[in-house]
């Protein structure tokens, strides 16, 4: 089971065991054959359960795919804090600290490829509902980026400049791109090969320049 989205440690999730395995599923699934082609029967087989397993756990495809991509998301995000956190409690410089939450943001995405493809390109795919939340997603990511530039900028004012939530919104697009290559090359096992580019974009947004 992926442990992007594994809900063996949520205590309001009964079954989590089998829950887990059905949301591992579908996004193997999507990986083969896409959203709009996988079937109920297609999740029940790969994730060894029956269909009236998965209905018991899941309204219908995208009830779980929702749930899917909003545990794998929360994963990342919670991960980035953490090594935001960890960064600024051991003293590493501004620069390195931007680098630690870019390379967990990309290295727990690589750790689950086919939760990946779901989170980036069938999420866009599978109507309205998903559209939305992958914006409240997207809109959380960019959140929390803007509060540590705000802490940088705080704390280092004669490096780091203040910016906009525009441009903050406009590297995640811009990192976001890059993972969206890496997986329509089958490479999103390598999105940490680009976490120096990605580094260089938002350290350049938030350097101070003579």
């Amino acid at each position: 089971m992926d442990p992007l989205v594994d809900p063996t440690d949520d205590p309001a999730v009964e079954d989590a065991h089998r829950r887990g395995r059905i949301l591992w599923a579908l996004a193997t699934c999507m990986a083969e054959k896409g959203y709009q082609a996988t079937t109920i029967s297609d999740i029940a087989r790969a994730g060894r359960v029956s269909k009236t397993v998965v209905y018991a756990h899941f309204r219908d495809k995208e009830h779980c795919l929702l749930e899917l991509y909003t545990r794998a998301n929360d994963t990342v995000l919670d991960q980035v804090r953490r090594a935001q956190e960890e960064a600024r409690a051991t003293g590493l410089p501004w620069r390195e600290r931007v680098r630690a939450g870019i390379g967990t943001y990309l290295g727990t995405l690589a750790a689950g490829p086919a939760v990946a493809w779901a989170a980036l390109v069938e999420v866009q795919a599978a109507g309205p509902r998903a559209r939305a939340l992958r914006r409240q997603v997207v809109d959380r990511y960019v959140d929390l980026l803007c509060e540590v530039a705000a802490t940088l900028a705080a704390e280092h004012p004669d490096e780091v400049r203040p910016v906009g939530r525009e441009l903050v919104l406009a590297a995640v697009g811009g990192i976001n791109e890059l993972m969206l290559a890496r997986v329509e090359r089958g490479e999103a096992q390598h999105f940490t090969d680009d976490v120096d580019a990605a580094t260089a974009t938002v350290v350049g947004l938030l350097e101070r320049r003579a």
